[in-house]
């Protein structure tokens, strides 16, 4: 009683408190959700918006376009293209209608109703409206569209997103055709190009390659790295970046599991030796169904090649355990032939009504039995006109796609027809003409060729792969845990790998649309940890629970957008800048000598060499490499005179006895406009306009927050 007294007397207190806290939490809350808000759009291009549920939805609908192309579900890669591709395919529309309105561009009704049903429709609308000879089905259109309201709303939810898409490739191609149209080439131009390409030269060259100078002699500053950087500043232009280290621990069986796996198969060998239906076992038992294909020896796993075509083993012996592909196994003969590895046949198919794919004959059974075999005796009594067979097939095979070629079906392999069309193929020599049934009617069959006869096993597979135990990967999440646990600063993260002899991964640059880390599939949930607002640099993420692993990383770079801090582009830059340095001392060596060539050989190990046919348009000088600059200097210079020494970019050079070639007199520069009209009609095929237009927009990306 006076425990309670003394809480009412502080009753209001109490209150107090209570109300503090839930105040404090709802502030907090209203902050954070207001830090929030701009997370709201998945994108921001100049200014506009792209918020996530029209994302989502737009997102929601090209995920079930491309289920239905590809008849199922998706895998992660597949699933995270059209992530991508949607985000993308949005902010190419923020950009382009910007650039459409702005010339005032659109596609009329009119215009739009031509591309499906004018003089020449879209190519998109002819692939989907075509016959099944794929002629473009006009007709058929026009009916459609005229019942559009008849249709379930699906297909007419599909229809609007089709004819949106035509407008918007409608649009494109015009704006492109706009900026091709555009494009021109003055006389004088043409003229400069068309020397450009045919001047040519040949130079003497005194050449000391870098490579004689060794590393040790030179001396690179802090001034000569930052001098580099900033005259190369502009090529270091990057998008916002992390960097992680990262520990994999594999979900990997245990010999435990292994020794597991093995006994389960050697449990059911007895059973499998005994039983009377062996494909029944085998679906009820093993981690594939059972397969009718007939195997050759070529085709089985070498561990049990022996037992099935050596040691005169017969249909029932079983074989096993034995271990293939991460999964012990046993083996049961079912049936062993001599058979062709390879068949050729020709047919004439009489459907009848109520077989497969027949809706359109109203042939019964008897009467497709009895022009079968009618075909069948006119054949044989006219064996000397081998010709009559494609005849009769062009004219009454119910299998047009075969019926065009005279019935042949060409090559196929062992097991891939109907069963009692392979059979009568495989058992019959070359030449016999006969009829088989199968369940798309009746065949009248040709057998035009197989290969060598070889043998072959029908088998029955057991098969138990060997997987971690529900043991297993508790006890390697408890490994992980206790890591993540004892260690959650990147000092500890360091050293107890150290400790533990872990491996430690690196990726020391992830975009935000990274979907590929070394050694780990389907890693977005990692690097969306790594772009968080919350996660600071030196920070260890919780257990990252991924396909067969566990994963601990730690964030070790943040990197702005912007231009690279030298410290980040000193590594990859190091061999330029020790080569700039190299290029000075080389110069210096080479003005010692003088004009004394003959020294320069034999004391600093340079090389004498000729180089011809050098046009301006030319990257590569001879075997000195990519020179681009020396290459200026010789189509400037004139005969007599010599230039040097000069640094380039593997050696220095010293140039004399330039000999220029004239381009052939000409006037006519119709191939150099083709030419150079060509190039530009590719770059604006190939998206360089728009990329020119996306470079030149500020765009907030936010997917990394998102997917």
């Amino acid at each position: 009683m006076a425990a309670i007294e003394k809480i009412r007397r502080r009753s209001g207190l109490l209150i107090a408190i209570i109300g503090l806290a839930l105040l404090a939490f709802v502030l907090q809350d209203l902050f954070q959700s207001t830090g929030r808000h701009r997370e709201f759009n998945v994108a921001v291009v100049d200014g506009e918006k792209i918020p996530y549920k029209d994302f989502e939805d737009l997102k929601n609908k090209n995920l079930e376009n491309m289920k239905r192309s590809y008849g199922g579900n998706l895998s992660s890669s597949q699933t995270y293209s059209v992530y991508n591709n949607t985000l993308e395919q949005m902010i190419k529309d923020h950009i382009m209608n910007k650039e459409y309105d702005a010339i005032g561009m659109n596609v009329s009704s009119d215009e739009l109703y031509d591309q499906f049903l004018g003089e020449e429709p879209h190519q998109w609308v002819v692939q989907n409206f075509s016959d099944a000879n794929g002629n473009f089905d006009r007709e058929g259109l026009q009916n459609f569209m005229q019942n559009l309201d008849q249709y379930p709303i699906e297909n007419r939810n599909q229809w609007v997103d089709f004819e949106n898409a035509i407008k918007e490739n409608r649009l494109e191609n015009k704006f492109n055709n706009l900026i091709k149209a555009s494009y021109f080439v003055p006389a004088k131009l043409a003229q400069k190009y068309y020397e450009n390409k045919n001047v040519k030269a040949t130079a003497d060259v005194i050449a000391l390659r870098y490579s004689k100078i060794a590393d040790s002699t030179v001396v690179v500053t802090d001034k000569d790295n930052k001098k580099f950087y900033e005259e190369n500043k502009y090529r270091f232009e990057t998008d916002e970046a992390r960097g992680i280290e990262y520990i994999v621990f594999d979900i990997k069986p245990s010999a435990q599991d292994n020794q597991d796996a093995r006994q389960y198969v050697d449990d059911l060998k007895r059973d499998f030796t005994t039983t009377d239906n062996a494909i029944s076992f085998v679906n009820a038992n093993s981690d594939q169904r059972y397969d009718s294909t007939w195997m050759a020896r070529k085709d089985v796993p070498a561990s049990i090649e022996s037992a099935i075509f050596d040691n005169g083993n017969q249909p029932g012996f079983v074989f096993g355990p034995y271990f293939d592909d991460n999964a012990y196994g046993l083996v049961r003969i079912i049936d062993l032939q001599n058979r062709a590895d390879s068949l050729k046949a020709s047919h004439i198919l009489i459907a009848y009504n109520g077989a497969l794919r027949s809706e359109d004959t109203i042939t019964t059974k008897e009467e497709a039995k009895m022009r079968a075999d009618s075909i069948v005796n006119v054949l044989k009594k006219n064996t000397k006109k081998p010709e009559l067979f494609e005849e009769l097939a062009t004219k009454f095979s119910g299998d047009k796609g075969s019926a065009e070629k005279g019935g042949d079906l060409d090559w196929f392999t062992d097991g891939v027809m109907v069963y009692n069309f392979n059979e009568f193929v495989m058992n019959n020599p070359v030449g016999t003409i006969g009829v088989v049934e199968t369940p798309f009617g009746y065949h009248v069959i040709k057998v035009t060729g197989k290969t060598e006869m070889q043998p072959k096993a029908r088998l029955a597979f057991i098969k138990h792969e060997v997987t971690p135990s529900t043991k297993t990967y508790q006890d390697i999440f408890a490994q992980a845990n206790k890591f993540v646990t004892e260690n959650r600063t990147y000092d500890q993260f360091n050293a107890a790998i150290e400790a533990q002899g872990l491996t430690k991964r690196s990726q020391p640059r992830l975009n935000a649309s990274t979907y590929q880390i070394t050694g780990i599939d389907n890693p977005r949930q990692i690097v969306r940890w790594a772009f968080d607002d919350k996660t600071k640099k030196g920070d260890v993420s919780s257990i990252f629970e991924l396909d067969n692993m566990f994963v601990v990383a730690a964030l070790t770079d943040v990197i702005p957008e912007g231009y690279a801090p030298l410290e980040k582009v000193l590594e990859q830059s190091k061999y330029q800048i020790l080569n700039l340095k190299k290029g000075e001392a080389a110069v210096e060596k080479m003005k010692a000598c003088g004009n004394d060539y003959d020294r320069m050989v034999k004391e600093l190990g340079a090389e004498e060499a000729s180089v011809s046919d050098v046009n301006i348009e030319s990257r590569v000088l001879s075997n000195f490499g990519v020179e681009a600059d020396i290459i200026g200097t010789i189509m400037g210079m004139k005969e007599g005179e010599v230039v040097g020494p000069i640094a380039g970019n593997s050696s220095a050079f010293i140039i004399k006895n330039v000999k220029v070639q004239p381009a052939e007199a000409t006037t006519d520069y119709s191939n150099i406009l083709r030419e150079k009209t060509a190039q530009f009609n590719n770059k604006v095929l190939n998206n360089s306009v728009y990329n020119a237009l996306r470079n030149n927009v500020k765009i907030e990306d936010n997917r990394a927050r998102f997917y």
